[in-house]
């Protein structure tokens, strides 16, 4: 979930997005880098627990930390910077315990050690370190999978809005701002976007079941304000307007050869 991307501005020219989300989209685009990255920092985590693995760790964490305190400040990812340098500076810190033997190892010796590891005797010494990463690790697991939960995959993406009905007349939606076609979006943080007839608007969305409650924050062309109903078929929206009109919206889910993140979670 750390770089999943909005639809929406998937489809936003490039000259207009914006280094934060240049940077997320690329870092989004596969999964397995994502599973990849997100592995790497966890044997970090692991590997900094255990005394004879420590350092090893920590110099591992000092490259990654350094190159994503970088990345956060040259892509303008504000919110993440004093979390990453916190994570530089105690790496830092801890590292000045291990300094004459670096200083050995990479200038006098060359590449050896002489001398061993000290491990404590107690049994709450030796032991601690697997129960915390093993309740971490299963904690952790727990979260992200109450995460992944309440994410609807076959509802989130993005689509081509095909008609719209009011009672009983058919509108032929045109082409918005984001997008060649008339475009509907439902996102994984629970927001929606319609882009039709030259312009954008935005929304939220909640569901239970095939049911959908969408509450745009501005009224749309054709006086959607909020509605409540049914998703029938993942290609139809019907329901009923605040002002008791009968709305029904016909969609089309954009194929994988044209917007990979369709099909990138499910």
């Amino acid at each position: 979930m750390q770089f999943r991307v909005l639809h929406w501005t998937s489809y936003v020219p490039l000259v207009e997005v914006s280094k934060t989300q240049h940077m997320w989209s690329f870092f989004g685009r596969s999964y397995n880098y994502n599973l990849f990255i997100g592995l790497a920092e966890f044997l970090i985590g692991v590997l900094i627990v255990f005394k004879r693995t420590r350092l090893i760790a920590l110099l591992l964490s000092l490259g990654v930390c350094a190159n994503i305190l970088i990345l956060n400040i040259e892509f303008d990812i504000y919110f993440a910077i004093t979390h990453i340098a916190v994570d530089l500076v105690i790496t830092i810190l801890l590292l000045a315990e291990y300094r004459q033997e670096l200083f050995r190892f990479f200038v006098k010796q060359g590449g050896r050690f002489n001398d061993s590891i000290q491990v404590g005797k107690s049994k709450f010494v030796k032991l601690f370190p697997y129960a915390f990463v093993i309740v971490l690790s299963i904690s952790y697991f727990i979260f992200a999978f109450n995460l992944r939960s309440i994410v609807n995959e076959e509802v989130v993406g993005a689509y081509v809005l095909k008609s719209i009905r009011i009672n009983d007349s058919v509108l032929s939606p045109e082409k918005g701002k984001i997008g060649e076609e008339p475009m509907l979006f439902l996102e994984y943080n629970n927001q929606i976007v319609l882009s039709i007839t030259d312009s954008v608007y935005y929304g939220r969305y909640t569901l239970s079941g095939d049911s959908i409650d969408i509450k745009m924050y501005q009224t749309t062309n054709f006086q959607l304000k909020s509605l409540t109903g049914l998703i029938k078929n993942n290609n139809s929206i019907v329901g009923k307007t605040d002002n008791q009109r009968n709305l029904q919206l016909f969609y089309e889910r954009v194929g994988a050869q044209k917007d990979y993140l369709n099909e990138l979670y499910r």
